[in-house]
């Protein structure tokens, strides 16, 4: 073999030595190509240190359970249009060196795996007047009794189908339900449907259900979209929707400052989400202790599952709960003023106005074993 030719099989084994090398480059930074998926809707959110809101896509990577904010065009090579779902195939780079108030990673688009159209519903024109509805949250139960218009976490919020005139029928059937097999409500940031209206046939009949108006907590503390959509034999043929909005106050609904104080005979709240039925909390109204006020928070057993079953939903609800809106802390029982004579902490968790501790209790003759969650102002 020439000098020339073994140069250039060296070369050529370098090359693929490092062409297969596709996980971290030069500088540091690792990379991988992932499925990304991305909603049809995008949230609007304030960015710290301005009044001006941020639009945001809203994606799930393979290892993600629930959607993740992303800066709308943080995705070099792909168009986001309004109402499209897409399946992306994206390449990932961690930097190994982020900008200081940036983030640690960036996305390519590689190839649009698919992207859904929204359901288009029947124009104006073509869907008689008569058969339009529309959707209207007319009230608000703050949890803490508080004077406000704005909906926080764990607030009960009311909801009504109206027809086309704005016209609310409590009793009976509006004229609108003739031209529907159902009507459902959903979110785009949310797992689950309720279903308004349902016609099922069957060897006796026809049967229906119909709800004109229901409530519902809610767990986000974005704002976002709800629908509700008309089907007829398979096809959504009208749709309304609202954009709910959202604050959340010093925790979820409570108002430290403002908020009462249960003096005796406290009361606890089943939360429910009509929407996102994977939990219901238990959430105690705010009490005092030493002069603090604190609330507890728990996790509502299913009556389908075991006692060792519900013991793990229970922990594995309050860390979803408390991953959803604290940031993790390494902090003692000294750092709280609430906590009662029997607690064992398991995490701590906080935000800039609130601490709250993950409790496991091990159970004695009167009370199962359980974990719950203790906030108190900082």
């Amino acid at each position: 073999m020439t000098i020339k030719n073994l140069s250039f099989v060296l070369l050529t084994v370098l090359s693929f030595i490092w062409g297969g090398c596709d996980n971290e480059d030069t500088s540091g930074d690792s990379y991988a190509d992932i499925i990304m998926q991305v909603s049809e809707t995008t949230v609007w959110e304030s960015v710290w240190g301005s009044n001006v809101p941020m639009e945001y896509m809203l994606v799930k990577e393979p290892s993600d359970t629930e959607w993740q904010r992303l800066v709308m065009g943080s995705i070099e090579g792909f168009e986001y249009v309004q109402g499209h779902a897409y399946e992306l195939k994206v390449r990932k780079t961690t930097l190994a060196n982020p900008p200081q108030d940036g983030m640690n990673c960036t996305y390519r688009l590689i190839e649009i795996l698919s992207d859904t159209q929204p359901d288009t519903p029947v124009t104006p024109e073509e869907w008689p007047e008569e058969a339009k509805f529309k959707l209207k949250m007319v009230q608000l139960t703050p949890f803490m009794y508080l004077d406000t218009p704005l909906a926080a976490p764990f607030d009960l919020l009311t909801f009504r189908i109206l027809d086309h005139r704005d016209e609310y029928t409590p009793f009976g059937n509006p004229e609108f339900l003739q031209y529907y097999d159902s009507i459902v409500m959903s979110s785009p940031v949310m797992p689950d449907t309720y279903p308004i209206l349902q016609r099922e046939k069957g060897d006796s009949g026809t049967s229906e259900s119909y709800t004109s108006q229901w409530s519902s907590y809610f767990f986000e503390k974005s704002d976002f979209l709800i629908s509700l959509k008309g089907y007829k034999d398979g096809e959504v043929k009208y749709e309304y929707t609202i954009e709910q909005i959202m604050r959340e106050r010093d925790f979820l609904g409570i108002d430290w400052e403002r908020g009462s104080i249960a003096v005796a005979n406290p009361q606890t709240h089943t939360i429910y989400c009509v929407l996102d039925t994977r939990y219901e909390f238990l959430l105690t109204n705010t009490q005092q202790r030493n002069n603090t006020p604190f609330v507890e928070i728990r996790v509502a057993a299913a009556s389908h599952l075991t006692d060792a079953e519900n013991l793990q939903r229970q922990e594995d609800g309050l860390r979803w709960l408390l991953t959803k809106y604290l940031e993790k802390t390494s902090e003692t029982t000294a750092s709280f003023k609430t906590l009662p004579e029997d607690a064992s902490i398991v995490e701590t968790y906080d935000n800039d106005t609130t601490r709250v501790a993950l409790l496991h209790f091990e159970g004695d003759d009167f009370h199962e074993e359980c974990y719950y969650l203790i906030a108190e102002p900082k």
